[in-house]
């Protein structure tokens, strides 16, 4: 069943981790995927293989921390294939310091790609969708941050904070266009952007030990959530976040 078939998604770093997983699982599902991330030889790798696996996928390279980058991967994506019908702002950094520490330049950095960059390509997004009139789906990359507080991650959880209820305004914003904006919510998900924290002594096992189905997440267990949300089947859901974190936020 290719629930997306025909669509046009743009899926910001999508090079590795999670944002990969999803563009691979929107491929396959029939849907023209933009890759998008800081490097271009991992962009090129990655629309290469969707496309070695029958899949219709661009490289578009994106500093998603850059309004005039945000633009000119809009403005390739309409050129490309003339609609953009599903984004996926997944591109997101992690920083793991003591709220004390942290310097200005890191939190700006953090803000800039976690929120800057998620407002503005959902801005440009939605323009787009308004445009073209056939709605669309807005999905914006959370975390169990977003409600659960945790030592270290100040810098992190404000950021996906600000995703939360940026995602519930725009959803009533833009509902009247049948726009829909949801947000994923990831728990403890085993990628590259915390490798070096799962790396440190016990820590693996610790984080397995609080989460009630008994392990980490992968980055394909999103891909489902986000197939959902960027289909048809999800028109009725809006403003609203999907957690995917094996139980940890019922605990």
């Amino acid at each position: 069943m290719n629930r997306l078939q025909g669509k046009t998604a743009i899926v910001t770093g999508s090079t590795r981790g999670i944002g990969r997983a999803i563009a691979e699982a929107y491929a396959r599902e029939g849907a023209n995927v933009i890759i998008s991330g800081t490097n271009q030889g991992l962009c090129d790798s990655v629309a290469a293989g969707i496309r070695a696996a029958g899949g219709v996928a661009v490289p578009i390279p994106c500093d998603i921390s850059q309004l005039e980058q945000i633009q000119h991967l809009y403005d390739r994506t309409l050129e490309q294939f003339g609609e953009i019908n599903i984004v996926v702002n997944n591109a997101g950094i992690a920083i793991f310091k003591a709220f004390v520490d942290v310097t200005p330049e890191e939190v700006q950095k953090i803000w800039g790609i976690n929120l800057f960059g998620t407002f503005f390509s959902s801005q440009r997004a939605a323009q787009e969708m308004i445009k073209q009139g056939k709605g669309g789906k807005i999905i914006n990359m959370s975390s169990i941050s977003e409600e659960v507080g945790t030592p270290m991650l100040t810098q992190y959880a404000t950021t996906k904070g600000g995703i939360k209820i940026m995602t519930k305004c725009m959803a009533l914003e833009l509902a009247a266009h049948k726009i829909n904006v949801n947000a994923i919510g990831a728990g403890v998900i085993d990628t590259d952007i915390s490798a070096a924290e799962f790396a440190k002594p016990g820590a693996r096992e610790e984080n397995t030990a609080r989460i009630p189905w008994g392990r980490m997440g992968e980055a394909e267990d999103l891909a489902g959530v986000a197939i959902f949300l960027g289909s048809d089947e999800s028109d009725y859901v809006t403003g609203t976040t999907i957690f995917v974190d094996g139980g940890l936020t019922a605990v």
